[in-house]
């Protein structure tokens, strides 16, 4: 009994021994992490761009995750957290470098080589950005908007076998994507393949009849067929490129302080289906230039689609407030009360929008 009592007490001591070691280890290797994170973000981070002319509150936020950055205990959250107030806010050389720190410091997570890759990207450089959309990639194979924008890097550098295969590799998942379809309508095209760049462009029409039209309104024209030719073009009032539903990017907007890029957000949201997103985007630029009388018109909008004539209504008549020469404020509400059957009601309004708006043809 005593024997078994010197030998539990052994190896009680052995097995504290080698929890205080590990203890110790994960200590320093915590540590060691930790200075070398500072060391990274010391060396590389740029100066904080000047507050003059900002948005108080951005200007606040800005200096508040700076500090944080150089001083405070979670260095790399604070990074990240002012990565995203640079690339709303359009500081892209400071949104670049803090996203190369990231990238050093957090090298598993996606989000930083995919927000560095568009950024890269919009410079011209492809090449790089297109490594870091394959690095995005290995990452995380889910991200459908990272293999789309890496299809189109490949394709402008016309390497159109491979562009073409990776497109080919969505297409295998998800037959009907349309950003796909379209990215290889556009390589049969370079190859002058009309017929397949047709058919592609037809199919991804069906998915998304906002993609390609004046592209295929150009085949139509070049294969004779005329009356298709006319009837699209008189049918589609945008251009053939739509921007891709791209959380990892458009949810950046969150943290903008510029009311026209937040209005901008906020119409592609709408254009995508997303109402909810698309009125709360309009509501944010509203507050930051509460005289944007198109936020107030494209809000309007907002609530009719959404079937909400009460917020659709006050929308409206706040815009006419503050733009009463802006006719399309008034247009709306006309629109409400003739849509409900209220014809003394869009009369007197009519009546009023004219003398505002005295020359505008939807008045008149």
């Amino acid at each position: 009994m005593e024997g078994e009592r010197k030998s539990m007490k052994r190896n009680s001591t052995i097995i504290l021994g080698v929890f205080v070691v590990a203890i110790v280890w994960v200590g320093t290797s915590r540590w060691n992490s930790q200075q070398r994170e500072a060391a990274v973000i010391e060396a590389n981070l740029l100066p904080l761009p000047s507050s003059k002319g900002l948005h108080p509150e951005l200007s606040r936020r800005l200096d508040e995750r700076y500090k944080s950055v150089a001083k405070g205990p979670d260095k790399s959250e604070a990074l990240a957290s002012l990565s995203r107030l640079y690339h709303a806010n359009g500081y892209t050389d400071q949104a670049w470098q803090t996203y190369r720190i990231l990238v050093e410091l957090d090298e598993k997570n996606p989000l930083w080589t995919y927000r560095l890759a568009t950024i890269i990207s919009g410079f011209g450089q492809l090449d790089d950005s297109i490594a870091l959309y394959e690095r995005t990639i290995e990452l995380d194979k889910t991200y459908i908007p990272a293999r789309i924008h890496l299809g189109d890097a490949l394709s402008k550098l016309n390497r159109y076998d491979e562009a073409n295969t990776v497109y080919q590799s969505i297409l295998d998942g998800e037959p009907s994507n349309p950003f796909a379809l379209f990215g290889q309508a556009r390589i049969s095209l370079a190859r002058n393949d009309l017929a397949q760049a047709k058919r592609l462009l037809e199919a991804a029409r069906r998915s998304n009849n906002r993609i390609g039209g004046d592209l295929l309104a150009d085949i139509y024209e070049k294969t004779g067929e005329t009356a298709k030719a006319s009837a699209l073009l008189h049918e589609i009032t945008w251009s053939s490129h739509v921007d891709i539903h791209d959380p990892w990017i458009d949810d950046i907007v969150a943290d903008c302080y510029d009311s026209f890029e937040v209005s901008m957000a906020g119409g592609k949201a709408g254009r995508a289906g997303d109402l909810d997103t698309a009125i709360r985007l309009l509501k944010k630029a509203i507050s930051l230039d509460p005289l944007d009388q198109n936020a107030y018109d494209h809000l309007g909008d907002l609530y009719v689609r959404n079937g909400n004539m009460e917020q659709a209504k006050k929308t409206y008549k706040t815009c006419t407030q503050v733009a009463p020469t802006f006719d399309k404020g008034w247009s709306g509400l006309i629109s409400i009360a003739l849509n409900s059957g209220d014809h003394a009601k869009a009369t007197q309004l009519i009546d009023q929008a004219i003398v505002h708006c005295p020359d505008s043809y939807v008045i008149n």
